[in-house]
Formats: C-alpha cells, structure tokens, sequence
C-alpha cells in the first residue's frame, strides 16, 4: 500500500504520521492512499482520496484538531469500504437456489395446466379464387386465410403447413 501526505499551512510531524498509518492499517485491500491535511483559520481539514481494486473512495473532515479530523475522515471512507463490500457479496447471494426455482416452474407449470380459449381479431372473409387467397397468405405472416370462394360461395380456410405446403379446408355452410 502506497501511503502520500501533502501539508498545507504547517508541517507533518512524526506523531500525527504514526497515528495516519496506525489507522490506515485498519482498512483493507487498498492500493493507493492520498491524505491531503490543510490548516487555516485555527481549523484542521484532513482529505483522505483511497483507491482499491473496483473503486475510489473519498472523505472530507474539518475539526480543530488535527487528530479528530484524521480519525474522523479515516471512519468515513471505512464505513465507505463497508458498504461497497456489503453492496458486492449482495450481488453475489441474490439468485435464488435451483430447488427454489423447480419449485416456482412446476407451480406455473399447475397453473397453466388447463387450456384457455384466448379471443382474438375478426377475420375478415372476402370472396375470391383460390389462386388469390394463396397470393394474399403469402403475403401476410399469418398461418392460415378464410375466405368465401367466389365459384362455389361456399367459406373455405387455407392453411400453410409446416413442411411448407397448403391446405384447404372447406366447409359446408
């Protein structure tokens, strides 16, 4: 872990360097550790900038002594640190067991068990040949045309097969 202090305003001494790293230790996975500490106006401002593995974390503290304000910034990054930890193993524990999801396809499964009757549009029955309804099917991405046939007036259905081919389903009405 690489550990950099700036000083504005007044000097590091050897304790408040000490105490820094004695903190710092505390904190886990780290790379790279910047504390940037500022004296002005009879106020200690301490900035720690922390980067690890995944992320970067910042704190901001400013008390009148220079300790508080260390300690102070040094807890907010690690409740920081904790909370992206907490936020990463949640990910991971998120999808449920595979018993739980048998369990939840089977109860689907119960459900849509009985078969239902789902309206749908009204076709329209125009009378015409049997070579224009086979123009009309192609050109729709319907499975299937009714139409009354204009030689016989009688309602036929045609129908595209799945090996491709038609057929023609006649009625008697």
């Amino acid at each position: 872990m690489n550990v950099t202090y700036t000083t504005r305003g007044f000097n590091l001494s050897h304790h408040i360097r000490k105490f820094t790293e004695e903190k710092i230790e505390s904190l886990d996975d780290l790379i790279d550790v910047n504390l940037t500490l500022e004296h002005a106006r009879h106020l200690f401002k301490a900035e720690l900038l922390v980067h690890n593995r995944n992320a970067r974390f910042t704190g901001v503290e400013q008390t009148p002594d220079v300790f508080k304000s260390i300690n102070a910034v040094i807890d907010k990054v690690q409740k920081q640190l904790k909370r992206h930890k907490e936020k990463l193993i949640g990910r991971k524990r998120k999808a449920p067991a595979k018993e739980v999801k048998l369990v939840q396809n089977m109860a689907v499964a119960e459900r849509t068990s009985s078969p239902r009757v789902i309206r749908s549009r009204k076709p329209d029955v125009r009378p015409m040949s049997q070579d224009e309804a086979l123009m009309q099917l192609n050109k729709s991405k319907d499975a299937f045309l009714i139409f009354r046939d204009v030689s016989s007036d009688r309602i036929h259905i045609l129908h595209k097969r799945k090996d491709g081919n038609y057929s023609l389903i006649d009625s008697e009405i």
